[in-house]
């Protein structure tokens, strides 16, 4: 993995609340989480934030983004979203990241921007862009042959 902002306690703490018998860490980083409900066209923070982690699920063979509390409080999994068939993982911005979830899109802020990218490229990886679309209008130097 990439440079981290996380520290050896957050680390730890991370690892406590994503234990390694039952989930692979694939990714993290430092972020908020930001949604865009009720208004699709404003973001709106949470109040969530904490490591974001991409998880690889060994019991349900899927994987999830799971938000960690690092804070001294320690409160666990704060959020979390699993990845759906589908899924278009959108880079928004160097430090901003969304992606479609049931009501409304949600947006990570990462606190790194190095982090940003090496936590999207491990995503892409496992949620691959879909390929362009095909308009009609690429067959049409197509002929006949009737």
């Amino acid at each position: 993995m990439a440079p981290s902002t996380l520290n050896k306690n957050d680390r730890e703490q991370v690892k406590r609340v994503v234990p390694s018998a039952t989930n692979e860490i694939l990714g993290d980083g430092v972020a908020r989480l930001y949604v865009n409900y009720p208004d699709r066209n404003r973001w709106n923070y949470t109040g969530i934030s904490g490591c974001l982690v991409l998880a690889n699920d060994k019991v349900g063979k899927t994987h999830f983004f799971k938000i960690v509390d690092i804070s001294p409080a320690n409160r666990g999994v704060l959020w979390d979203q699993e990845l759906y068939d589908g899924l278009q993982y959108n880079q928004d911005r160097t430090f901003f990241h969304s992606f479609e979830i049931e009501e409304c899109s949600a947006g990570f802020s990462f606190t790194d921007e190095k982090e940003a990218e090496a936590f999207r490229k491990r995503v892409l990886k496992i949620a691959p862009p879909l390929p362009p679309q095909r308009s009609c209008a690429s067959f049409s130097g197509l002929r006949s042959e009737i």
